[in-house]
């Protein structure tokens, strides 16, 4: 092989070992049947991710305080500034009455590399932490959830650096 060719190669080598690995590792990604959601959302396995420090009033509809928290490649790809978040990006916001109790959830999880005007990710918000609670969303593409969250950077409408 030309040396010239060599040190290219060796060059992308090191570049990819430099990137920031942005894909999804089992157990980072919530399902997407509700079902199986709620129980997941109800064992709390995403409050390991990064997260908010505290409640705060939400920047959506959502009339009450929220905590977000992102799973690993939506960390990593707000951190990169990314214009679009890969396949498996996964945001829950803890929904929180005044005095600071969960009383439901809102998860979006990108289901496709391509968002297709929102209709790429997954939408579900619960209002109650138990079955019977009111499920306002819980599908691809529900307008009412990508409808405020178009304005965010590729559907996600939480500020980056997390604080």
């Amino acid at each position: 092989m030309h040396p010239a060719i060599r040190t290219l190669a060796a060059l992308a080598a090191l570049a990819a070992l430099q990137a920031p690995v942005a894909r999804a590792q089992p157990g980072d990604v919530p399902p997407t049947d509700s079902a199986a959601l709620l129980g997941w959302l109800q064992a709390g396995g995403y409050r390991k991710w990064a997260r908010e420090s505290s409640p705060h009033k939400s920047l959506g509809p959502h009339p009450v305080q929220v905590v977000a928290y992102l799973n690993p490649p939506l960390d990593k790809s707000l951190a990169a500034g990314a214009a679009a978040h890969p396949k498996g990006a996964a945001a829950v916001k803890e929904l929180l009455d005044a005095a600071g109790k969960l009383t439901g959830w809102a998860v979006s999880v990108k289901t496709s590399s391509d968002s297709d005007g929102g209709k790429g990710w997954y939408w579900y918000e619960i209002l109650g932490t138990t079955a019977s609670g009111n499920v306002v969303a819980r599908a691809n593409g529900v307008p009412l959830c990508f409808g405020c969250h178009a304005p965010g950077r590729d559907y996600v409408l939480i500020g980056h650096p997390l604080k």
